[in-house]
């Protein structure tokens, strides 16, 4: 049955149980602070849906391939939402604490990586093959310009916010914390690159 599958639906795959695994970093951060997540996980599950886990070939429903991707997809980045959201409104974490478990996710995968050249848009390229940007089709970033010292792009559609509206959350939120999932890619590359991201939607990786 696997042979239906292709490489971009084991990509998109891992980038959903990376998803998983900052929720349940963000999660442990919540138990180290003394909290009984059983509850809120419970309620999460019940509202969008519980992780899958086991191997893609395993899981998938192969007459639905994509609906299923999308499914997944929805799950994962809803119940980020609304974990965040109430942790965040019980002041059971500090934002400043979830943006470091963002932050050392992505520089943990980067020593993994030891990737320490490329252009600006080659990393662009390597984020977004960590970072959930909707399906494949959705196309939500067009890239302005591209150098071999800085990329630029837009963010034409905003693929994430009806998952933090649905769950009374903010938005500013959810970029917050990819923002410093960024930066701590770009950081432990050694590269030199920073990445920086205008209220309008103007996104840039520059040689600093």
């Amino acid at each position: 049955m696997s042979a239906f599958l292709g490489k971009i639906h084991y990509w998109l795959y891992d980038k959903i149980k990376l998803h998983e695994k900052l929720i349940e970093n963000i999660v442990e951060l919540a138990e180290r602070n003394g909290y009984n997540n059983e509850i809120l996980l419970s309620e999460s599950y019940s509202k969008y849906g519980a992780p899958v886990k086991g191997l893609l070939e395993n899981e998938i429903e192969h007459s639905n391939i994509h609906g299923w991707l999308q499914e997944r997809i929805i799950s994962v980045e809803s119940r980020l939402a609304y974990v965040v959201t109430e942790l965040l409104k019980n002041n059971i974490v500090k934002k400043e604490d979830i943006s470091h478990v963002f932050y050392e996710n992505a520089v943990n995968i980067m020593k993994e990586l030891r990737i320490n050249e490329g252009s600006p848009e080659d990393f662009f390229k390597l984020i977004f093959d960590y970072m959930l940007e909707g399906m494949p089709c959705d196309r939500g970033n067009q890239i302005n310009e591209s150098n071999e010292t800085m990329i630029t792009w837009e963010t034409t559609r905003d693929l994430h916010k009806v998952y933090w509206d649905e769950v009374g959350g903010n938005i500013s939120n959810y970029y917050y914390f990819r923002d410093s999932w960024i930066n701590g890619f770009l950081s432990a590359s050694g590269t030199g690159y920073e990445y920086t991201r205008t209220e309008n939607g103007t996104n840039a990786i520059r040689k600093v």
